[in-house]
């Protein structure tokens, strides 16, 4: 059985410089459409999450789990699963496009227009995603990505400096053009490696079957609902933060421009670290699934334990970055938007989130799929209900919406680790994945707050300053994980 960690470092590798286009293209938004024009584009990106969550309903995490299941041995069967998940995706993307002709005629946002064919490029590229992670085989994929990210970034800067669609697109100003530019030339280039990875007479011969998008459905109706719960979420809040910060005191423009600047640049800035963590996402669904199917529970256990210590280990090393050196990152990367007290206040979440997404990502290898629909009920309630009343409420404003956002996100990571050691019938070691990352965090944060002002008063560039505090936090992070007999060489067996 091959170890998922080559997979996942190649994957990963890619998604990391396709992050830093993206992270860097960002920052050209927020320069060019300001606060105001990223809270009108944040609010359209949540509409889109929450219509690609309507047409692809599931059906990428069932094509990988059923191709991985069955493609040793049955390989034409793949061309009948993929060609049943185009028919799906076709039917679901109707509802996608009346949810956004609909809401863009209730709000008047034509921009959502625009976005509506890149949602449907999405779903039928999520569909050759699925084959692709399902036969393991994840260089189309790199590809894909990064072509994406090349061309939208370079068509949205080009857009926006020459005000090409200005009159069309109003504040995004053609970076909703971009976007859908980029899905079609993804879905171009995808389709082309797709077409050379199987046969065209295995998708001749085995068309679509009834079986085929039985088994489709039973997977993807329970992700979908839960992925659709999320996506209404993140369009509730879209819609919430705003109302709720304006009912606090503030006006409709600084409410649009808050929640502009918290959307649309701290949040971005605290998941691009994450790109490893959804590298490890997509790929240990398949891998747990195989394992299940071979029976081996001891190692699809072993795989699942690996995966959220990772993920634990590595996102307290990145909440210490983050809630330490909050100030100066803000000043380098958002000059004159005043964002270190909002960093703080989110980065102390960064754990929570990181785990919580590759747990979701390990009850769905096992083909649990009602647990992730009972935490994301959960979530739903829980972070909007907590969002309004302490946005409103109270003083804490945005503060209220990180405050909700880590309460629902440790509920839903307590729901999921009952539910995966009631099933494999063991403990999970959290001495190792909790408390000893806890202690080297705190370490590493020490050696910050103790590294970097001795080299700012040296009167050093600010990058150079972060990068060495950077090093020598990092370095003292990884000493006192070896010192707590935190075994790192894990990962290599």
């Amino acid at each position: 059985m091959n170890h998922w960690a080559t997979d996942t470092a190649f994957l990963a590798a890619t998604n990391f410089l396709t992050g830093i286009i993206g992270f860097f293209y960002r920052l050209f938004l927020s320069k060019h459409l300001g606060s105001g024009g990223m809270g009108i584009y944040q609010q359209t990106l949540a509409f889109f999450s929450t219509a690609i969550t309507i047409i692809t309903a599931g059906i990428p995490v069932s094509v990988s789990k059923l191709v991985a299941e069955n493609h040793q041995e049955n390989f034409s069967r793949s061309g009948s699963i993929v060609t049943s998940a185009f028919a799906l995706t076709t039917i679901f993307s109707l509802f996608g496009i009346i949810f956004l002709i609909s809401l863009s005629q209730v709000l008047h946002l034509r921009v959502l227009l625009i976005i509506l064919p890149a949602s449907i490029f999405v779903g039928y590229s999520s569909v050759m995603r699925g084959y692709f992670f399902g036969v393991q085989h994840t260089a189309p994929i790199r590809w894909s990505n990064l072509s994406e990210s090349m061309f939208r970034t370079l068509l949205g800067i080009i857009f926006i400096s020459s005000h090409l669609l200005l009159p069309f697109e109003g504040e995004t100003r053609g970076a909703v053009s971009a976007l859908t530019m980029g899905e079609l030339i993804s879905l171009t280039l995808l389709f082309i490696f797709f077409a050379k990875r199987i046969d065209s007479h295995l998708i001749d011969n085995n068309g679509i079957t009834f079986e085929n998008i039985k088994n489709i459905l039973c997977i993807a109706i329970p992700i979908s609902f839960s992925q659709i719960v999320n996506s209404i979420s993140l369009s509730v809040k879209a819609l919430l933060i705003p109302k709720s910060l304006v009912i606090s005191g503030l006006s409709a423009l600084e409410a649009l421009s808050v929640y502009g600047k918290t959307s649309g640049m701290v949040l971005p800035l605290l998941f691009f670290p994450a790109i490893f963590i959804r590298a490890l996402s997509s790929n240990i669904i398949p891998q747990i699934a195989r394992a299940l199917s071979l029976g081996n529970i001891k190692y699809a256990f072993k795989l699942s334990e690996q995966a959220i210590f990772f993920s634990s280990f590595y996102s307290f090393a990145v909440t210490g970055f983050f809630t330490t050196l909050s100030r100066p990152v803000a000043e380098l990367l958002f000059p004159g938007f005043k964002l270190g007290n909002l960093i703080i206040g989110f980065s102390v979440g960064i754990p929570f989130f990181y785990i919580e997404s590759i747990l979701i990502a390990i009850l769905r290898g096992m083909g649990n799929n009602i647990t992730p629909i009972i935490t994301s009920m959960t979530t739903f309630f829980i972070s909007n209900g907590l969002l309004y009343l302490l946005a409103v409420k109270t003083s804490m404003g945005i503060y209220g919406y990180a405050f909700a956002l880590i309460t629902a996100s440790a509920v839903a990571i307590y729901i999921s680790v009952n539910n995966l050691e009631q099933t494999f019938d063991k403990k999970f070691n959290m001495m190792n994945i909790i408390l000893k990352p806890l202690l080297c965090c705190v370490f590493m944060m020490y050696i910050l707050s103790k590294t970097y002002l001795p080299l700012k008063a040296l009167e050093l560039p600010n990058t150079i300053c972060i990068g060495a505090a950077l090093f020598l936090g990092f370095s003292g992070y990884l000493i006192l994980a070896l010192v707590l007999g935190l075994d790192l060489k894990s990962f290599k067996h």
